[in-house]
């Protein structure tokens, strides 16, 4: 017991900040001749002048006590407000950062569409030359076509599908080329005309490849539709308004959404195909 009261008095002083050569030091046997050494520094003055000298040293421990505890809740109050500063010092820096990002995205959109644009100009600038040269290409007629500039270029206008008669399968070919890049230029501007134009562009293809391929053998797999057939097809779409083209293709859609064991699904996907093509022409009338 008496080895615990000195270690507890050990610790005590250690907490009070005396140094090892004060350890041994008690009440009655120190260098100081202070009686009261070991027990607790009460400061009267001060007590005094806060007018709480006639406190009893518990009373005054307890005070103590409180007021340790309201520095403590204080401390705890100022540390919670840093990091409430911190937090929100990271926030606005975290939004400030994604904001400048957004700047960024913002700027590099629109230099992308300068870029664009410029492009797009210098695409008509060369189209304007080759007309006025007389060599111009498909694409330059049905740029021309959709254009409201330009209009002293002394071009006869036809509907823009009949720019494709003549032309050879890779002429098309380089066409359907030419229309993406004009498509992707544009950015959504005349999107439906370029479509229409595309659809017809690859009919045009398909059918000059059946010509080149007419000499296929019987056994191969039939594709589309023989010539007697075609031109009953031609004459049926022949005339026939866009509403009316749409409610034969929904029909066809019908048929070969069911299927069934006798129905010529190569036969009905090529008058589809056909179709198609005869409604991008009804658009474009």
């Amino acid at each position: 017991r008496l080895a615990q009261e000195e270690a507890k008095e050990r610790k005590k002083r250690e907490k009070m900040g005396w140094g090892e050569e004060y350890m041994g030091y008690t009440n009655t046997d120190n260098p100081f001749g202070d009686n009261n050494l070991l027990g607790t520094f009460i400061w009267n003055k001060a007590l005094e002048k806060k007018g709480i000298s006639h406190l009893e040293e518990k009373e005054l421990k307890e005070r103590n006590k409180r007021i340790q505890e309201d520095n403590r809740l204080e401390l705890q109050k100022v540390k919670q407000l840093r990091l409430e500063r911190e937090r929100e010092k990271a926030m606005r820096e975290q939004e400030l950062e994604m904001l400048q990002r957004e700047k960024e995205a913002e700027h590099f959109k629109t230099w992308e569409e300068q870029e664009d644009n410029f492009h797009l100009q210098q695409a008509k600038l060369r189209s304007k030359i080759r007309i006025r040269d007389g060599r111009a290409k498909p694409i330059d007629l049905l740029a021309k076509y959709i254009s409201a500039e330009d209009d002293d270029l002394a071009v006869e206008m036809h509907e823009p599908y009949t720019f494709l008669n003549g032309l050879t399968v890779a002429d098309m070919e380089d066409l359907l080329e030419d229309i993406q890049v004009y498509m992707e230029l544009e950015q959504g501007k005349n999107a439906d005309f370029w479509r229409d134009m595309t659809t017809i562009t690859e009919d045009e293809i398909a059918k000059l490849r059946k010509l080149e391929a007419s000499g296929k053998g019987p056994g191969e797999r039939r594709e589309g539709v023989n010539a007697s057939v075609s031109s009953d097809v031609q004459s049926v779409f022949k005339g026939k308004t866009y509403g009316q083209l749409r409610v034969i293709f929904q029909g066809i859609e019908g048929k070969i959404r069911a299927g069934g064991p006798n129905l010529d699904m190569g036969y009905w996907e090529s008058l589809l195909q056909q179709l198609r093509a005869h409604m991008a022409r009804a658009r474009l009338r």
